[in-house]
């Protein structure tokens, strides 16, 4: 079995996250978020992916090589993929493709069978087959609506919500017939939501929806990778790697801590969760609340850190407080006693003096 997996874009709403870092690789729970749906698509029994790179590709390549350690064959397809939208980029390796194929964005955490997926498009005779989940906002996605076989009859992209006729949203995973990219036009720009969908819709073929209630999120905001994190302290995303059954009452009384390799950690004061990367160092009564810190941080004592995201090789000085939402960018340094209020995005190599005060707009 064959799959592309979509790893071309900027990521900038993730910004500055994304500075250094395509979105793929942004790590969750000290693995790049692509890795997870590597490990989902060899679970399904793919045997060959083609990625379709574009921003900061070398990142990708360097870390996933050509497979074999994942127990896949890696191809990359470079150029441009971003400029050709996701069915134009598609297009370009479909000649590589030798039967029914899976495509999926490497950016979304989920526990989809992407076998039963799979197999479902197969037994429908469809030419594609969309992954649908149901949000309670569907404004951010593509949205479709279903006939009592799952044959999707309307579509629309990122609707107004007075528009939003369904929940039931583009979940970022398709099955594809080959044949069907004889519709894109070659190195022309075409999207699969906004052009191929409507295009099967307007000649009647058979494209069909895969309605599933598994766990999914589409990391697109700093908000939703915090609620993705705090998911699998609840044992709602289950991660391999995670066994979340001990680690319920911790949310709820106190806080539950996941760390990476060398950590120096002090007593710390825990609420929620805490992940922390590698060669993270953690001074004495450091108060941590839902919040994630990459790799090679300090953070000296009695800082406290709340609902934020702390980019790679960040010093945070002593009596520092970040408040909810902000994001501190990587090699940066926060000097003693500075307070950073919520929804604050520090730009990455910043250095904030002493009892400084930085406020959102």
């Amino acid at each position: 079995m064959q799959a592309v997996i979509l790893a071309g874009g900027k990521g900038t709403r993730l910004l500055p996250l994304t500075v250094y870092r395509p979105k793929p690789m942004i790590p969750f729970f000290n693995k790049p978020m692509m890795e997870y749906m590597v490990n989902a698509l060899v679970n399904a029994g793919v045997e060959e992916i083609f990625v379709l790179v574009g921003y900061l590709k070398e990142r990708i390549m360097e870390y996933f090589g050509d497979g074999s350690e994942f127990g896949v064959q890696i191809h990359y397809s470079n150029g441009d993929n971003i400029k050709l939208g996701t069915a134009g980029a598609t297009k370009k390796v479909v000649d590589k493709i030798e039967d029914t194929f899976i495509v999926a964005s490497s950016d979304v955490l989920t526990n989809l069978d992407i076998r039963a997926l799979y197999e479902y498009h197969k037994k429908k005779n469809a030419l594609a087959t969309i992954a649908l989940s149901e949000v309670e906002d569907p404004t951010q996605y593509g949205i479709s609506i279903v006939d009592p076989e799952n044959r999707i009859i309307k579509f629309k992209e990122k609707p107004k919500p007075e528009e939003a006729f369904s929940n039931l949203v583009n979940a970022g995973i398709y099955v594809f017939e080959p044949e069907v990219f004889d519709l894109v036009p070659k190195g022309e720009n075409f999207d699969f939501s906004l052009n191929l969908f409507p295009k099967m819709l307007e000649e009647k073929l058979p494209l069909y929806g895969f309605p599933f209630k598994e766990y999914w999120n589409d990391i697109g905001r700093p908000s939703s990778y915090l609620q993705a994190t705090a998911d699998v302290f609840l044992g709602r995303l289950k991660l391999p790697q995670i066994k979340t059954e001990s680690l319920k009452g911790n949310l709820e009384h106190g806080g539950s801590i996941y760390s990476g390799k060398r950590c120096q950690i002090r007593n710390p004061n825990i609420r929620g969760f805490a992940v922390l990367g590698d060669n993270v160092k953690i001074g004495r009564n450091v108060k941590i609340e839902r919040s994630v810190i990459f790799s090679n941080v300090t953070i000296e004592e009695g800082a406290e850190i709340h609902e934020a995201i702390i980019g790679e090789n960040v010093y945070i000085g002593k009596g520092v407080v970040i408040e909810s939402g902000s994001v501190i960018g990587d090699n940066s340094v926060i000097e003693d006693f500075t307070k950073i209020g919520a929804n604050v995005k520090v730009w990455t190599e910043s250095r904030i003096g002493k009892e400084s005060i930085i406020l959102p707009d």
